[in-house]
């Protein structure tokens, strides 16, 4: 499927999750804030695309810092607006990509959210590079690294594994 495609069903998964919940505003956007699909207020969604790489370095210093491991979702608050929703998709490919949603004051928004988050991430997923893996841990007869998988056009997925075995001197 061309990115194209993605974009329009990424799009149609975010109409549908506005009109359940009665959202003003989503999108899903990397960690630089580039907008990947948005539904509603498409300036003010600029916007919100921008403020979300703040919150990957708060995501990244919290997993860092504090050993919080599987940041769900992190939220903004306002007494008069609402507030600001944004999940991460896809934890551990890159480029990272967030869910980011405006719910009104008094809506509910995790069950609706968490359904758009897990479809919008194995929609995403084969566009993304996987995480690396080392299936073996130096000084165990070798080490090894794998390079992120990447989807190719044709929609295949490509590995580069690459072993290294130590011999004991």
């Amino acid at each position: 499927m061309s990115e194209f495609g993605v974009e329009m069903q990424a799009t149609r998964l975010l109409v549908d999750m506005n009109r359940r919940g009665g959202y003003t505003l989503s999108l899903v956007c990397t960690d630089q804030g580039l907008l990947v699909a948005v539904a509603g207020d498409v300036p003010r969604s600029e916007v919100a695309a921008g403020l979300t790489s703040l919150f990957d370095d708060i995501v990244v210093r919290a997993t860092r810092d504090l050993g919080v491991a599987d940041v769900d979702e992190m939220t903004i608050s306002d007494a008069k607006t609402g507030r600001f929703v944004v999940r991460p998709l896809a934890p551990g490919y890159s480029p990272r990509l967030f869910l980011v949603v405006q719910v009104p004051r008094d809506a509910a928004w995790r069950r609706n959210t968490t359904t758009a988050a897990r479809k919008l991430a194995a929609l995403m997923r084969p566009l993304l590079t996987a995480p690396s893996v080392d299936p073996a841990p130096a000084g165990k007869g070798g080490a090894g690294t794998t390079t992120p998988a990447r989807a190719t056009a044709s929609g295949e997925t490509t590995n580069t594994t690459t072993t290294t075995k130590t011999t004991p001197t």
